[in-house]
């Protein structure tokens, strides 16, 4: 990616911050919505011989509503309205098992290598939240990958001033970061949407496998570990997605 043309980004949090307040106020009242529903459609279901045809309605019914729950829950993610299990997490590990978690079909033809020294320090997180984090980033930069290529994971630790730190809690962070970086030789992100790309339900795939909940949920994962998240990105050279998260040793 050439310095001169490469668009950095980083997220205005402000207007983040407003949307994740909204997201949870809608996430958190639709669950109750979709808790009577599910109640409805079980007691409904009980009262029903198997051979009934209602019965496999109210199942539908049943499914629709473990969707639309899924969605709910994605959006308490982006919002950080859910409980974390945080506990030292060796991230050398994590990355260490990237390659083999993100193997699957349709992903032939992509490399993915890693770029990190041993002895990264420990940061205190939900060890399956930074991973799902780490994923949704390598299924992103493949779906920019029309033409195949490698994916370059990155990780080292930083030691920022005060001032550059971006996190929510910035006296809580401390100094010492580890930076977690997913590049790849795709197609880029352009100028217009860039600013977008974080927002619920914001996609520009006609049929998106995670409703534009991707880079959302990568986003609310990185903040509730008090962390933020910066992009660049160069039409038709590519993108960068890196995640700052405070070291536990940070003081």
């Amino acid at each position: 990616m050439s310095a001169k043309k490469a668009l950095d980004y980083f997220p205005d949090n402000e207007k983040m911050e407003a949307l994740a307040r909204l997201s949870g106020k809608i996430a958190h009242d639709f669950n109750n919505i979709l808790g009577a529903i599910e109640g409805y459609a079980t007691l409904a279901a009980n009262d029903l011989k198997e051979d009934d045809p209602l019965k496999a309605d109210m199942g539908e019914i049943r499914q629709a509503v473990a969707k639309a729950a899924g969605l709910t829950k994605q959006l308490l993610v982006f919002a950080r309205r859910r409980a974390l299990s945080k506990a030292a997490c060796d991230i050398s590990a994590l990355l260490a098992g990237l390659p083999q978690k993100a193997a699957g079909p349709g992903r032939e033809g992509i490399g993915i290598t890693l770029d990190f020294n041993p002895g990264l320090p420990v940061i205190y997180a939900d060890f399956s939240d930074i991973e799902q984090a780490l994923l949704k980033l390598l299924d992103n930069a493949r779906e920019a990958m029309t033409g195949g290529g490698t994916i370059t994971v990155r990780a080292k630790t930083l030691r920022l001033a005060r001032i550059e730190v971006k996190s929510p809690s910035p006296a809580e962070a401390g100094s010492e970061f580890v930076k977690i970086s997913v590049a790849d030789p795709g197609n880029g992100i352009p100028e217009n949407i860039l600013g977008k790309i974080f927002e619920p339900f914001f996609t520009t795939k006609k049929k998106s496998k995670d409703a534009g909940f991707g880079l959302p949920l990568v986003y609310g994962i990185v903040r509730h570990h008090n962390g933020w998240i910066e992009v660049k990105s160069e039409p038709g050279r590519g993108s960068e997605f890196s995640m700052f998260l405070p070291a536990a040793t940070a003081g």
